[in-house]
């Protein structure tokens, strides 16, 4: 990657780290298939969370991060779990969901082609600096490559 494709990369990763996109809450009921006063009473109970804490009669805007949340806990309902065993599992899975989200803004450098191939730059592979890991997309199977810095 050039200078100038690094540069615009920081960028746009600065962006996603920025804006949070969010959704009102009956886009969420729209895509999750979870009415409005079913959202509002995992609100009350504390399941999932609004980002403004308004007054009374005010628009709930819900991060992107609920909407897979109640996506989950709809899908462990739809299975027969109880809406408290739903949530636990809910809980286990955000945390899964936080280290992928952190694992990616960190770890992903850009796109570049090595070797005839796109190759996702996964950053450094030791401690001292001196290798970057790449992969790529060959036959819907990954490959890994090493290569000095």
């Amino acid at each position: 990657m050039d200078n100038q494709e690094g540069v615009s990369f920081k960028k746009f990763k600065d962006q996603i780290h920025k804006h949070q996109f969010t959704i009102g809450i009956s886009d969420l009921a729209k895509m999750t298939g979870v009415s409005q006063t079913q959202l509002r009473y995992w609100e009350q109970k504390n399941y999932i969370h609004t980002l403004q804490a308004g007054e009374k009669n005010t628009t709930h805007r819900y991060a992107y991060g609920t909407l897979m949340r109640v996506h989950f806990i709809k899908m462990m309902l739809d299975e027969g779990f109880t809406l408290a065993a739903a949530v636990e599992r809910a809980d286990g899975y955000g945390n899964q969901m936080d280290m992928m989200r952190i694992f990616v803004m960190t770890s992903f450098q850009g796109i570049e082609e090595r070797d005839g191939h796109h190759m996702i730059n996964l950053g450094y592979f030791d401690e001292e600096h001196k290798q970057q890991l790449y992969c790529f997309i060959q036959d819907e199977e990954p490959h890994y490559r090493v290569y000095p810095v």
